[in-house]
Formats: C-alpha cells, sequence, structure tokens
C-alpha cells in the first residue's frame, strides 16, 4: 500500500512540474508589426535597408546570426525616423545587436551624421533601444513612445 501511495504521490509531483514548465513562445512576425507603425497621410516616406546599407550604418549587424530582420530609414535625411526590428538566433547575440543599435545613435547624434540640428535634436530625444527575449527594436520616431508600446505589447 505504501508503494502504491508513493507511485501516485511521485506521477502527481512529475504531473505538476511538467504543468509548470515554460512554453515555448510564439514567432513574432515583425514585417507585418512594421506595417502598423507609419500610417496617415503624415507617415514620412521610408525605405527598405538592403544587405549593403545593413553593412554601411549597421557595421557587424550582418555577421550576426539572425531568423528576421526589418530594417527602414526615411528616404530624406532630413525626416528622423527609423525603425529596425531583429529578431536574433542566439540570446548572446541581444546584446550584441543593441551595442550595434545604440551605436547608431551615437553616430547620428555625437558624430553629427545626422546633420541638421532639429534632426540631430530628434534622434537624441526621440530614439530608443528595446528588447524582448531574442527581439530587438530600435526606434526613432515622434511616435517613438508609443511605438516601443506596441512592442512590448506583442510578447
Amino acid at each position: 500500500m505504501k508503494r502504491i501511495v508513493s507511485l501516485i504521490l511521485a506521477l502527481m509531483l512529475t504531473l505538476s512540474l511538467c504543468a509548470c514548465g515554460e512554453k515555448e513562445a510564439e514567432q513574432v512576425d515583425l514585417t507585418a508589426f512594421y506595417e502598423t507603425l507609419f500610417t496617415g497621410d503624415d507617415a514620412p516616406m521610408m525605405m527598405e535597408a538592403d544587405a549593403d546599407m545593413l553593412d554601411t550604418i549597421y557595421p557587424g549587424l550582418t555577421e550576426i546570426p539572425r531568423v528576421q530582420t526589418v530594417a527602414y530609414t526615411a528616404a530624406i535625411s532630413l525626416v528622423p525616423a527609423e525603425v529596425v526590428l531583429i529578431e536574433v538566433e542566439n540570446a548572446d547575440d541581444v546584446s550584441k545587436v543593441e551595442d550595434i543599435l545604440r551605436a547608431r545613435i551615437s553616430y547620428q547624434v555625437d558624430d553629427l551624421g545626422a546633420w541638421y540640428p532639429a534632426t540631430i535634436e530628434s534622434w537624441k530625444n526621440n530614439s530608443e533601444v528595446v528588447s524582448v527575449g531574442n527581439y530587438v527594436a530600435l526606434f526613432v520616431a515622434d511616435t517613438k513612445d508609443a511605438m516601443v508600446e506596441s512592442f512590448r505589447a506583442l510578447f
């Protein structure tokens, strides 16, 4: 009788541990998310960054294994707008991507990459790097706070 009770207790313990296991997160479609960000008549004209552009403005990014990469920048340099959404393969690479994206902000602000005083000021005040799990984002826009909130709500 003791063996049966012990077996039942062991089985219950095993099942309770399985029930507490972490569920695998669903993958977020970063392209679909990007398409929700700039809407309306006052949306800036954006252009997608191809591989060459990624290498130029985000040095080192293409060397990091990524599942998804969505990168858009304003078509006109006077407009302070940029969105980069990345899902990395390895959690260890999140900090590397964050550093690369922060270096982009630093270049625009400190090295006068943004050129125009108002644009530099906007990069300074309206840019943010955010990460959740294996996802990393750079938002540069007047609506940056709403974008960050929407990004975090995906998870």
